[in-house]
């Protein structure tokens, strides 16, 4: 059957090619309250056929789940709790654990905490093919026609094919016992993502799909351009045997697979909102949250079909399970989860990350007051998950209870906060995603200058080039693969005042990845081709800096399809200073911050549009060492006159914080930084005056 007919969660609109799937009309408000989250989502049924688990753990489930510890987690601090709903074993098989799932949802709302709960994405066949006899049909199949299996250890659990329409109607029935029988105000959806090559799914319904999504995408006379020929009837999913592990394959060419790669991004995106969607029709107050492992030091985007662009333009949380652990490092590494965080932002979200460690994450070098003071910082009004549901409700630092205690009573300061970015850092989809070992290694080299030099900057992809209006510069890291179409919105940007940083091969290739003879920026550049000289110009009334490199400390890993920098590389480049005061001199010094602070102390800007108020958030990863005399400066807004400052630190009460205005700017003197500082910026706007 070439074309499948869309069922439950799927609407005609959004099969078509490019179209966007259909955005939920409302977002809870309980969402803007402040979320302190803990979890314990494995059944007893899973702890069990899994093996290995320490005993306490079977004494300790249902303890876990009951009265005591939900009073346990409300004088801590927690207001949601994510613990099980249904991991695969069928509703039959696991009704001891959905029953205490039910009855903790009592004790928890008695309580004042909201419960979410987890749906996992594979099946147990040995219970689950016995409740739902239809399910064996239900599997992904690999490209050699085998189940895909959750892992090695845990051959299991086989993966279900969310476009088989048989579990999609399953999972319907899973949604309406949790939101409208036990009456759960979340659902989280794991492993919201494809497996990785060759295991992404080649089931019938897929195959059916990625062609009616080839054939809507290309009309028959736009075919030839991009494959060569215009009959689609024998086209497969392209087999990727031999090519994932070689280094010769220094980036991904193949029409077919880039093509593949984006359909699974957009099918993603797709079932995404369409679970956004459902929930919302039986419950609008119940959040949605999905698991695409949100680390940016991945190409995600063909790894695992996760294109953050459009599936975050859905739900209202994300996991990531970035292994970037808040901390600095010996040898002078800042490791963190910024740039998930401030994707997440961007769109409007938050994240979900183990502040307060989980499945081993505990470590001395990243204590749970340092992560949950970067997630105060960079998750809006999220700390994430504060740590595991114990039978007396959580076990937490008393470092870590004091940062809970500040989040909670300095709210109206977290609240309806959006962050300020003066520069924005592109990731292309066709740069990142299928040359990674240069794209992304470049970007996250940018990245990490601006992270250290206290720049501050968004992460932003192909959707946002649209409007470049809100950024004063763009940096263009080694994104060798731009449209005509972003290229013209950025000579228009530029045009207009804006300014542009770019590196390497930047707009040397088209979205096809197909050569062009000069660079589409040349113009822009002063230059046809990647050189070796840096050029600073004039253009319009912008500016442009072209460097020929962004220069790795350590020698990244070798070209491969499926990459990722590892924490090891996340040195700053040989030339970030170079980099650093090129995007100064193109913002024409105009920054809406500065801070000047050592290397491991960041920095991040955020205006609340209910107030106008800025709030300036500095984080020391360096945490056993305490920094004295930070100055900093914040632009005043336009319209707006400086009405006083005041700074906070959890735990402490700081002396008073000197402030004058010169030139447009409020010049700050933080008089000691020990994790994490708060410093609040009041305005009156001139026409109230």
């Amino acid at each position: 059957m070439r074309y499948v007919i869309c069922i439950l969660f799927l609407w005609v609109s959004a099969c078509a090619a490019g179209a966007e799937p259909p955005h939920r009309p409302t977002r809870p408000a309980w969402m803007s309250e402040g979320i302190v989250m803990a979890g314990n989502w494995e059944p007893l049924i899973f702890i069990r056929r899994r093996g290995g688990h320490p005993r306490i753990d079977e004494r300790n489930w249902m303890a876990e789940r009951a009265e005591r510890a939900a009073i346990g987690l409300k004088e801590a601090g927690v207001n949601l709790v994510i613990t099980n709903l249904h991991k695969g074993f069928g509703i039959e098989a696991e009704k001891e654990d959905i029953d205490a799932t039910r009855r903790f949802t009592r004790f928890a709302h008695k309580h004042g905490i909201r419960v979410g709960g987890y749906v996992g994405s594979t099946m147990m066949p040995e219970t689950f093919f016995q409740e739902e006899p239809q399910a064996p049909g239900w599997m992904q199949k690999d490209e050699n026609n085998r189940p895909v299996y959750y892992g090695p250890d845990q051959t299991f659990r086989v993966a279900a094919c969310r476009n088989n329409p048989g579990y999609q109607a399953f999972i319907e029935k899973v949604l309406r016992l949790g939101i409208q029988d036990i009456g759960l105000d979340l659902i989280h959806f794991d492993q919201m993502y494809w497996y990785t090559e060759p295991y992404s799914c080649r089931c019938q319904f897929c195959r059916d799909r990625f062609l009616a999504w080839l054939e809507a995408k290309y009309p028959v006379d736009q075919r030839r351009p991009r494959f060569g020929f215009d009959d689609f009837k024998d086209i497969e999913p392209p087999p990727y045997i031999g090519i994932l592990s070689n280094p010769s394959v220094k980036h991904l060419r193949s029409p077919l697979m880039q093509e593949w790669a984006l359909w699974r991004a957009s099918e993603v995106t797709r079932q995404y909102a369409a679970y956004d969607n459902y929930i919302h029709s039986l419950n609008p107050e119940a959040a949605t949250v999905g698991n695409p492992n949100l680390n940016l030091a991945l190409n995600l985007g063909f790894q695992n079909g996760v294109s953050n662009d459009d599936m975050l333009q859905h739900g209202d949380v994300v996991f990531s399970e970035s292994p970037a652990y808040a901390s600095w490092t010996p040898d002078g590494r800042l490791l963190s989860k910024i740039r998930s965080y401030k994707t997440a932002r961007l769109m409007g979200k938050s994240i979900f990350a183990y502040t307060g460690g989980r499945y081993g994450t505990q470590s001395p070098d990243s204590p749970p007051h340092l992560r949950i003071a970067e997630a105060m910082a960079y998750n809006g009004n999220n700390i994430g998950m504060v740590g595991d549901v114990h039978p007396d409700g959580i076990r937490l630092t008393p470092e870590a209870r004091r940062y809970i205690r500040f989040f909670h009573e300095h709210q109206p300061d977290f609240r309806d906060t959006a962050p300020l970015g003066d520069v924005a850092v592109l990731r292309a989809f066709a740069a990142v995603e299928f040359n990674p070992a240069q794209a992304l290694v470049s970007a996250m080299l940018a990245e990490q200058t601006l992270i250290q030099h206290q720049i501050p900057f968004q992460i932003i992809f192909d959707r946002q080039v649209k409007d470049l209006s809100r950024y004063k510069v763009l940096v263009l890291a080694n994104q060798d693969a731009l449209s005509d179409e972003q290229v013209t919105a950025i000579r228009s940007f530029v045009n207009a005042g804006g300014g542009l940083v770019a590196t390497e091969n930047s707009s040397l290739l088209t979205d096809w990845r197909l050569r062009r003879d000069r660079f589409a920026l040349a113009d822009l550049f002063g230059t046809e081709q990647p050189g070796e000289t840096a050029i600073r110009r004039e253009f319009g009334r912008g500016r442009v800096v072209y460097l020929p490199r962004i220069a790795p400390a350590v020698p990244p890993p070798p070209p491969l399809v499926e990459y990722g920098l590892p924490l090891e590389d996340w040195q700053l480049p040989v030339n970030h200073a170079e980099l650093a005061e090129a995007v100064e001199w193109a913002s024409r010094g105009q920054s809406s911050a500065k801070v000047v602070a050592p290397p491991y102390v960041t920095m991040e800007l955020t205006r609340q549009a209910s107030t106008g108020s800025l709030f300036l958030h500095l984080v020391n990863f360096n945490f056993s060492h305490p920094v004295e005399g930070i100055e900093a400066q914040v632009r005043i807004p336009d319209g707006y006159t400086f009405r006083e400052a005041s700074s906070f630190t959890p735990g402490a009460t700081p002396p008073p914080i000197e402030t004058t205005v010169r030139n447009g700017y409020i010049h700050l003197r933080i008089p000691r930084l020990e994790v994490y500082n708060l410093t609040a910026l009041r305005f009156t706007h001139r026409q109230s005056q």
